[in-house]
């Protein structure tokens, strides 16, 4: 009999938060023990029994003072991690949100700095591949809906 490692399971949720063509990136904080100073989108925890969409716009608003509208399920990522020694596989199932202005007041316990980039600037340096598949899910889904509400005018 083969034994396997130990695994633990969690669930997150981020926002792909977008207004006026900019998308919102933060900077996670030097304390941080899971990717110290990576570039990311608001993203954590569900808690036992919350709604996805609730715990998406509770997270966005703990990290940023933002408040938004979930427009659309974009899509999930899943990544590796260790918590207490024990590996930990990641669903983090990722929204699209629109948020009504650009004031973010940061958590500085989690997070160091925030920018605001152009939607189409899938490329700029603060974007690693993870944040990247994200954003470009974001920006096609927002320019679908941004044609899709051209259309019915």
């Amino acid at each position: 009999m083969t034994r396997h490692p130990h695994w633990q399971f969690n669930v997150l949720v981020g926002a792909a938060t977008v207004h006026n063509g900019s998308f919102l990136l933060l900077r996670r904080s030097a304390r941080e023990s899971f990717l110290p100073q990576v570039w990311g989108i608001p993203a954590g925890q569900i808690h036992p029994a919350e709604d996805p969409r609730v715990a998406c716009l509770r997270e966005l608003h703990e990290e940023t003072g933002l408040h938004g509208e979930i427009l659309e399920l974009i899509g999930y990522s899943t990544f590796v991690s260790k918590r207490a020694g024990a590996d930990l596989s990641n669903i983090q199932l990722n929204f699209l949100v629109r948020v009504g202005e650009r004031k973010v007041t940061l958590n500085k316990v989690s997070h160091s700095a925030y920018s605001w980039i152009s939607l189409d600037d899938v490329e700029s340096d603060l974007v690693d591949p993870f944040t990247r598949d994200i954003m470009s899910s974001a920006r096609e889904r927002q320019r679908d809906s941004n044609a899709h509400g051209l259309m019915h005018r």
